[in-house]
């Protein structure tokens, strides 16, 4: 316990706090579902997180001091993560349900760790590669489809595993590209503001420009759940890049993405008559979890 505890600075302790507030917006994100369209809530959620961050960075004078190059990487990290891989992310949690796709797309420290050691030129340890290997395990598991659901792996894969999955890739590329911008300039409230913001617009221009991304829909009762997913992601999204301006990718993605115990234990709590949580789904959740401790305490 006391290596634990000696083992968690303030970036450690950022990026824990934003896979807990980040838990809550996969429950607001399925009560939205219901009723309003992934596009739409990517929409709504990014525009409100882009929006406050740049309020915020003006406020502050952070914004007007600015310069292009870190710009253009935070804008690239928010099209690839917050664009495409919210996209992903929503259309898994329609198809699959909170409990099953959050811990699917929890296995994005995995990508994260290879991406930071060939473009950071990062060192993770022995413990950290273990701990990843630990989340296959249980990514593995739990990406099994239910009895009763039909169809061999592979259409269920191609069906619904494959959102989830393809959001754990995009969204472990966001910080690395995010790094390169912070290693010009390290102003978290510029970043979050320039990726959300441009996520925004590529969303945008992929629907009405090239006709793909589906329907945006969103009624009154959506609509209200979505704007507080955006809130939720404003503040995780606070707590996480403020933390990549002082840690590695290859520590903070993990301790970012334990959020599938939480996703789990709210969906049992909350989305009961929505979605059953089995055992097996729960013991996968605690071995992702436990692959993200491992890496935390033996960094």
């Amino acid at each position: 316990m006391t290596q634990l505890f000696s083992s968690i600075g303030l970036a450690e302790i950022l990026a824990l706090g934003s896979s807990l507030t980040y838990s809550f917006t996969f429950i607001f994100l399925r009560q939205g579902l219901r009723s309003g369209s992934p596009l739409a809530g990517v929409l709504i959620m990014d525009g409100i997180v882009g929006s406050l961050a740049l309020i915020a960075a003006a406020t502050y004078g952070s914004l007007q001091t600015s310069s292009l190059i870190p710009l253009l990487w935070f804008a690239a990290a928010g099209c690839i993560g917050q664009g495409l891989g919210q996209m992903a992310s929503f259309t898994g949690i329609q198809r699959m349900g909170v409990s099953r796709a959050a811990p699917i797309q929890g296995s994005s420290p995995i990508w994260s760790i290879f991406l930071a050691v060939i473009f950071l030129g990062e060192s993770p340890g022995l413990w950290v590669w273990i701990g990843a290997g630990i989340i296959v395990v249980g990514i593995g598991w739990l990406s099994q489809p239910e009895k009763g659901q039909g169809g061999s792996a592979w259409q269920w894969f191609q069906g619904a595993l494959i959102f989830p999955f393809s959001a754990s890739i995009l969204f472990a590329i966001m910080p690395v590209l995010a790094k390169m911008g912070f290693a010009i300039q390290s102003t978290p409230l510029v970043a979050i503001g320039a990726a959300f913001g441009s996520a925004t617009i590529f969303l945008l221009g992929f629907r009405f420009g090239a006709g793909l991304g589906g329907e945006i829909q969103a009624d009154r009762r959506s609509l209200m759940w979505f704007s507080m997913a955006g809130l939720s992601t404003t503040a995780a999204a606070g707590l996480f890049w403020t933390g990549l301006t002082m840690g590695d990718v290859s520590i903070l993605m993990p301790l970012s993405r334990l959020g599938p115990l939480w996703a789990v234990l709210w969906s049992y709590l909350f989305l009961g008559h929505i979605e059953r949580v089995t055992p097996r789904i729960v013991f996968s959740a605690l071995l992702i979890v436990s692959g993200g401790g491992l890496i935390m305490v033996f960094k």
